[in-house]
């Protein structure tokens, strides 16, 4: 949440000159479940919002583990608080890899993106989490976990800004 006017400054870049400006960040960090917690929030409040859940069947003591079958009804309830309190102009990265059970890929993530769109999230960019130094597999039949996808969503329409990040 941001608490001070803007500072402009200007870039120098081979090309040109640009105008850009610097916005002072306050960071809170705040523990609990997100439903409970971003109920004393207004709508529109946060440009974004960035989760790691925990993974179907992962971290059972931790979370009590949620099955794959029940996934995406367990996490839907915690992205309609996110819908409420991100702005307009937001984004919602979500950090999740599917699992493997019986030498096969679990579908929940796909299922989950999909029943994001019907909740109202556009889906807009994937990113991908290269894992150098993972450990290796433990799968005879499968590869180590290389990578993770970071999925990009978004409550509306929005455009990159290319320039900005260039």
């Amino acid at each position: 949440m941001l608490h001070e006017d803007p500072v402009p400054y200007t870039v120098e870049t081979p090309e040109k000159q640009r105008a850009a400006t610097v916005l002072p960040v306050t960071t809170e960090i705040m523990q609990g479940d997100c439903r409970e917690v971003l109920r004393d929030f207004e709508r529109g409040t946060f440009d974004l919002i960035v989760t790691s859940p925990p993974y179907a069947d992962q971290r059972n003591k931790t979370y009590g583990g949620i099955k794959p079958e029940k996934y995406v009804e367990w996490f839907l309830a915690r992205s309609e608080e996110f819908l409420r309190v991100l702005k307009p102009s937001g984004s919602f990265v979500l950090n999740i890899k599917e699992k493997a059970e019986a030498g096969e890929r679990h579908v929940y993530v796909l299922e989950l993106i999909l029943a994001l769109r019907k909740q109202g999230w556009l889906w807009t960019e994937e990113y991908i989490w290269h894992k150098r130094n993972c450990h290796p597999g433990k799968w005879p039949n499968r590869f180590r976990e290389l990578w993770e996808g970071f999925f990009i969503n978004h409550a509306q329409p929005s455009l990159m800004h290319v320039q900005a990040v260039a």
